[in-house]
């Protein structure tokens, strides 16, 4: 069964996005590791919001979006998304069917929610800024019901955490 990992960028606030997108809130460092994370992936899952705000025109694997909103096609691309009206939980049994290697959720905290209450998502990383946020906030006290904190590290000013379902420890 394919692994799956999530990566979500945390404001000291708890938002995760300012602006409508989560990129004004990452750091150099949070870009890298988000940048090496997808590396070594074989498939992406998001959901339509996180569709509609981030770039994944040039995306060369294959791109699982969980959205009621029926055009996910990319100019140039149109073959990396597939888009399926179903539930964040739904797409990743699909997904999972699909795909044997790692997926990485890229997906907001509305597309976690589920997620991190069933537990099926193996690491989620978690990179913490000290910036602000305006919008969409983490459930901290959902995510410690299910997981656990394995691993954090300092690099320049974000705070790298790895955190790891309960029922697996």
């Amino acid at each position: 069964m394919a692994q799956l990992l999530a990566n979500l960028v945390v404001a000291r606030n708890g938002a995760t996005s300012l602006r409508g997108s989560s990129r004004p809130l990452s750091t150099p460092e949070d870009r890298q590791r988000f940048l090496a994370l997808r590396k070594d992936v074989s498939a992406i899952a998001i959901g339509g919001s996180t569709f509609r705000t981030e770039p994944y025109e040039n995306l060369k694997i294959p791109l699982f979006v969980a959205t009621k909103h029926s055009s996910t096609e990319f100019d140039g691309n149109p073959s990396a998304a597939r888009s399926y009206d179903l539930s964040p939980l739904e797409l990743i049994q699909i997904a999972r069917k699909e795909i044997a290697g790692t997926i990485l959720i890229e997906g907001g905290v509305n597309f976690l929610r589920d997620l991190i209450a069933a537990q099926i998502i193996d690491q989620i990383y978690i990179s913490r800024v000290g910036l602000d946020g305006d919008d969409y906030h983490l459930d901290e006290q959902a995510l410690r019901l299910s997981y656990r904190l394995v691993s954090t590290e300092r690099i320049g000013d974000t705070n790298f955490e790895i955190w790891e379902p309960l029922s697996r420890s």
